[in-house]
């Protein structure tokens, strides 16, 4: 989806205000998803609180490096330490609510400030190799929105 952004300036509208309209031929889900990120500039948080052990930990979103999961477990990989807690891959995704992260597998998600290379692998597949040594694995489903979102 080709998008045009324009600027009008309105001295009657409060300082800390902007309004944007979103125009298109259809309520498609490009259009769904642009909506969603404007929506959630709003909404904007640097941490997020991870439920671990008898503890809330509160974690910066760019120290984030990747998250797994394995059955309920999820792994939230820092620069530092990778915490284990209770969850679903989806809510915690939802949660990352600013554009660094994508999902690469249905256990996985990266931020992609923290995506060193990317290497092809079996059957379609592509390795992502993070900062911290971290191999995970990026399935064909989500490699187009990959390659996107790299801007390939």
């Amino acid at each position: 989806m080709k998008i045009e952004i324009n600027y009008q300036q309105k001295d009657d509208m409060p300082v800390d205000k902007a309004k944007v309209t979103v125009e298109a031929q259809s309520f498609s889900d490009d259009v769904q998803n642009l909506m969603k990120t404007i929506d959630n500039l709003d909404n904007h948080t640097d941490v997020v609180p991870l439920a671990v052990d008898d503890r809330v930990v509160m974690i910066q979103l760019d120290k984030i490096i990747a998250i797994e999961v394995y059955k309920n477990e999820l792994t939230v990989y820092t620069q530092v330490k990778a915490y284990k807690l209770r969850g679903k891959l989806k809510e915690m995704y939802q949660r990352l609510n600013n554009g660094d992260f994508i999902q690469i597998s249905k256990s996985a998600v990266i931020n992609l400030n923290h995506l060193s290379s990317l290497e092809a692998s079996f059957s379609g597949n592509m390795l992502a190799f993070m900062d911290n040594d971290e191999k995970l694995t990026v399935s064909r489903k989500y490699l187009t929105q990959l390659k996107e979102s790299l801007g390939m």
